[in-house]
């Protein structure tokens, strides 16, 4: 009572014209924006573009609304609408920036890209040398596999002269221009070398060879290797199905990408300190938003790399988002330990914040990409082909972790499920979890579960009707379309069906995500480079090496570009805050120099992004638009240096 008294005494000594001024005062504040009363006054406000929110979630092509402009409050977006619209929305220190036609999407959602890989490159600007004890060389392969070993022995006999006796060798091979994929080919069916040759070259230095995703080492690194890694061989030996392919692995010297990946980054990086690899870590994450991602999704396999990610977290400098599959299980150790870890953690999928987030449980081997993708009774091949393929059976370690991790309750995601008959092992798989668990088949549906890569799975009737029983995503790289002549050469035409059936899986009812966007877009000038778009190209016209593979699996552009935005999201676990732009959600937003929806299909290929914003945050802006924008540039130190603007 004495607040009102108090006010009215004061209110009464006022003059009239100040009277006045608070009533039209008041009148004025009734009349704005209810966006504005509720948030304030828009940060930043872009008008007179086509902004694609990306927001209709069904598998026709239809984009959903379109409008000319977008307000954006902190990390959100709090109006879209005309240009008029949104311009309401502004007040005196709002930025209004206008697109002049441009389009704006929103932010790429990259579900499957190893991206941390590349930070090992940046640590020498940090002082870092890498191997801190050691050498890196590299060779180009021969045609030839005879020469091509003469070419290692000669690499390495020369690389261990320059080092002392317990430091490390790694050669990594090149493919020959003529035949890229050779040398790497003949790593996945072990012809290069093996371990008894390597000790002839070199005995008293630790070496590692990779001529791709499968490599060798010597006895010095493999001593190494148990030393560190308490049970490393006998690990080694189930998950590289050793007694399935009747081989000794350990013995001959063979490694996959796990267990190379180890090497880099737990023994090479051992002393390096967290806020160094931090830093390495933001600029590749800064590589990427350059690219237009917002967010991405990746295992995470090793210590190190959960700790590079948290330390920078931690820091509150993510550029772009991370949601994090763990797969600590891929870490070699006693093969029973592992088997059982996840039971000991509990699901810890949704434990994290808005940049860095865990969503389940991954594994790189279930199955594998070419040549080793199981299609089992599926199809006919010679022995020698049918040999290579893994499929998974219960009682092998992959199998026994997931299915334990399953029903400890967390979700399995990014799980490689590459053919037709290990989708029916995983299957099989989620069944026997499903009875110890009591699940429903709506359980398991909301748990989201998903496959990798997809490229051999096919569209058999009972395959569909299990990935839409089981809600299982598929996160399915369109450029593995590459190798579908080295399919066609082993499997013969049967095989063609069986690679990415985009279309008829869309019309099915099945969930389909991309994955590798930008994968090659960071080599320019080179043979490798790739558009940043070049995915969602190749998904409209699986054009690759002069022909057009299964033209009846083409999908719209709209759907291909929904695979790394608005069903990406889900994929993450984020779709009520990423993905489309909607009132409400992130204000994660791409603007790119030409209209994806009509412009000529191939001019696809020529996009390139202008802005990249994570948050309502600029984290990336091009010179062209910072000077209509009166901005500064804001771009990577990477490119910066390296000239790619």
């Amino acid at each position: 009572m004495r607040n009102h008294q108090s006010n009215r005494r004061v209110l009464g000594v006022w003059p009239i014209p100040a009277l006045l001024f608070l009533v039209q005062l008041s009148s004025a504040f009734g009349q704005l924006p209810p966006e504005v009363a509720k948030y304030g006054y828009a940060d930043t406000i872009f008008v007179n573009g086509k902004i694609v929110s990306m927001d209709d979630r069904s598998s026709s092509a239809n984009a959903g609304n379109i409008y000319q402009g977008v307000a954006v409050k902190g990390d959100q977006i709090v109006k879209l609408g005309t240009s008029a619209e949104v311009r309401a929305l502004a007040g005196p220190d709002t930025k209004i920036l206008d697109l002049k036609g441009r389009t704006l999407i929103p932010g790429i959602v990259e579900p499957h890209s190893h991206i941390y890989g590349a930070a090992i490159q940046y640590l020498d600007r940090f002082g870092f040398k890498y191997p801190p004890d050691g050498i890196i060389v590299s060779m180009q392969a021969d045609r030839s596999l005879e020469k091509t070993q003469a070419i290692m022995r000669e690499t390495i006999r020369e690389a261990v002269k320059k080092v002392d006796p317990g430091q490390w060798v790694v050669l990594r091979i090149q493919g020959h221009p003529e035949a890229p994929n050779e040398a790497n080919f003949w790593g996945w069916t072990r012809r290069l070398t093996n371990r008894k040759t390597l000790d002839l070259w070199s005995s008293e230095n630790p070496l590692l060879v990779r001529p791709g995703p499968r490599g060798w080492i010597n006895s010095k690194a493999l001593e190494m290797l148990n030393d560190f890694l308490p049970g490393y061989s006998e690990s080694i030996q189930e998950t590289m199905h050793g007694d399935v392919i009747h081989e000794d692995i350990a013995a001959i010297g063979w490694v996959g990408s796990q267990e190379m990946s180890v090497i880099d980054w737990e023994i090479f990086l051992q002393k390096l300190p967290p806020t160094i690899l931090a830093q390495a870590l933001k600029l590749v994450s800064e590589d990427f938003a350059a690219l237009g991602v917002s967010t991405f999704s990746s295992r995470i396999q090793f210590p190190k790399i959960m700790t590079g990610y948290a330390t920078l977290a931690g820091l509150g400098q993510m550029p772009i988002r991370f949601a994090g599959h763990y797969e600590i299980h891929r870490m070699p150790t006693d093969p029973q330990q592992t088997r059982q870890i996840y039971r000991r953690t509990g699901g810890l999928q949704g434990i994290g914040d808005d940049y860095f987030w865990f969503d389940g449980v991954a594994s790189e081997r279930w199955d594998s990409i070419y040549p080793e993708s199981c299609t089992g009774p599926d199809t006919q091949a010679p022995p020698h082909i049918k040999a290579r393929e893994v499929c998974p059976q219960p009682g092998e370690l992959p199998w026994d972790t997931l299915e334990n991790a399953l029903k400890a309750g967390w979700r399995l995601a990014g799980v490689h499920m590459c053919g037709s008959e290990a989708a029916r092992s995983f299957f099989k798989m989620i069944d026997r979890a499903r009875a110890v668990n009591g699940w429903s088949m709506e359980d398991v549906r909301a748990a989201r579960l998903t496959g990798e890569h997809c490229n051999l799975i096919g569209k058999a009737p009972d395959i569909i009707q299990g990935l839409k029983d089981y809600g299982i995503y598929l996160s399915c790289g369109p450029n593995y379309l590459h190798d579908t002549r080295d399919w066609i050469k082993d499997y013969g035409p049967q095989i063609e069906p069986f690679i990415l059936p985009f279309k008829t899986w869309l019309d099915s009812g099945v969930k389909l995500v991309g994955q590798h966007y930008g994968a090659r877009a960071r080599d320019q000038g080179t043979a490798r480079f790739q558009p940043p778009f070049y995915l969602m190209w190749l998904s409209a016209t699986r054009l690759y090496d002069g022909e057009v593979w299964q033209p009846e699996e083409r999908i719209d552009r709209v759907q291909a570009l929904k695979m790394y935005s608005t069903w990406a999201s889900e994929y993450v676990l984020k779709e009520d805050k990423l993905g489309s732009l909607e009132e409400g959600k992130f204000a994660d937003l791409l603007v790119i120099d030409r209209d994806y929806f009509t412009i000529p299909v191939d001019d696809i290929l020529k996009i390139r992004p202008l802005m990249t914003m994570v948050g309502g945050k600029m984290v990336v802006l091009q010179n062209s638009l910072a000077k209509e924008f009166c901005s500064t540039t804001i771009l990577p130190p990477t490119i910066v240096i390296k000239g790619r603007i």
